[in-house]
C-alpha cells in the first residue's frame, strides 16, 4: 500500500491526503476516507465501478483555490486488505479567458439573473445567505458548485480595501458577489450624510443585479443580512475601507476536469 508522502508544494492546497487504512472505509459503498468525511472546506466528487471482483472508485478533492487532489483506489473482493492506492495533486486550472467568461455568462449568469429577480421578497431555501446561491445553483446541473462558502466559480473582480484591485472581466448580472469583514465608509444621499456598514463578518454573499462601472456601484440581490427575504441592495466599491469583495461567475463543471 502506498504511504502518504509529505507535500513540499507551497503555491497551492492540494496536498497528501491521510487514506486511514486501518478503517477499511473502500469496502463500503460510496464511503469516504475517515480524514474527509466531516469536512466542509471543500467539494468532493467520487466515482464507483465493478468488473467481475475487482472494485475502483476515483475521488476528487476540490480545494478553495481550486487546485485539486485525485484518489484513485482499487481492490478484489476476494481480499479487500489488498488495495492499491494512488494521490495526485493538481494546481488550479488556467484562469479563464474573457472568451471563455463571457461564454460561461451566456451559460448560467444570464438565467441565474433572471431567475433571482422572481425571488423578490421571498424567503428562499433555508433563509440564509448561502441558501440562496443553493437554491438557484440547484436548477443548474452542469454548474461547478460553490466550495463551501470561500469559492464560487472563476473570479472576475477582486478588491481589497481599495489597496490592491483587480479585474478579469466586466461585472455581469448573475454573478455571485462575496463579502469578507467589509467595511463601507462614505456619503449617500442628496445631503451627503456620513454611513458606515459592516457586510459579511465574517462572511456574506449574493447575487449581482447590476454593476455601474463609472460609479463603481454594485446592486446585488441578497438575503438573511439585513432583511429575512431577498432584496435588492447597493454597494459603492469606492467606499470599501477595509475587508475584501469579491466577484465570481459562475463555470461549467469541465473547468476543473469533473
Amino acid at each position: 500500500m502506498d504511504q502518504p508522502r509529505p507535500s513540499m508544494n507551497d503555491d497551492f492546497i492540494a496536498s497528501e491526503i491521510d487514506l486511514g487504512h486501518a478503517s477499511h472505509w473502500w469496502t463500503q459503498p460510496k464511503l469516504l476516507p475517515p480524514s474527509l468525511q466531516n469536512r466542509k472546506d471543500v467539494l468532493i466528487d467520487m466515482k464507483e465501478s465493478q468488473s467481475g471482483n475487482l472494485v475502483e472508485k476515483a475521488i476528487s478533492v476540490l480545494y478553495q483555490d481550486y487546485s485539486q487532489t485525485t484518489i484513485l483506489t482499487q481492490f478484489d473482493l476476494s481480499n479487500v486488505s489488498d488495495v492499491q492506492f494512488e494521490q495526485n495533486h493538481m494546481p488550479p486550472p488556467p484562469r479563464q479567458r474573457p472568451d471563455q467568461l463571457e461564454a460561461a455568462y451566456e451559460q448560467f449568469g444570464r438565467q441565474i439573473a433572471k431567475a433571482v429577480e422572481s425571488k423578490q421578497n421571498t424567503v428562499v431555501g433555508n433563509g440564509t445567505p448561502q441558501g440562496l446561491i443553493d437554491d438557484l445553483l440547484r436548477s443548474y446541473p452542469a454548474a461547478l458548485p460553490p466550495v463551501s462558502t470561500r469559492a464560487y466559480g472563476a473570479l472576475v473582480y477582486s478588491n481589497l480595501a481599495n489597496t490592491s484591485t483587480l479585474s478579469y472581466d466586466e461585472i455581469r448580472p448573475g454573478d455571485i458577489i462575496t463579502f469578507r469583514n467589509a467595511r463601507f465608509v462614505g456619503k449617500t444621499g442628496p445631503m451627503h450624510a456620513k454611513y458606515s456598514a459592516d457586510v459579511g463578518k465574517p462572511e456574506h454573499v449574493g447575487v449581482v443585479a447590476e454593476w455601474d462601472g463609472s460609479k463603481k456601484k454594485v446592486r446585488a440581490w441578497e438575503q438573511g443580512r439585513e432583511h429575512r427575504k431577498c432584496k435588492n441592495e447597493s454597494f459603492k466599491m469606492g467606499d470599501l475601507s477595509s475587508g475584501e469583495v469579491r466577484v465570481w461567475r459562475v463555470v461549467g463543471r469541465g473547468w476543473v476536469g469533473w
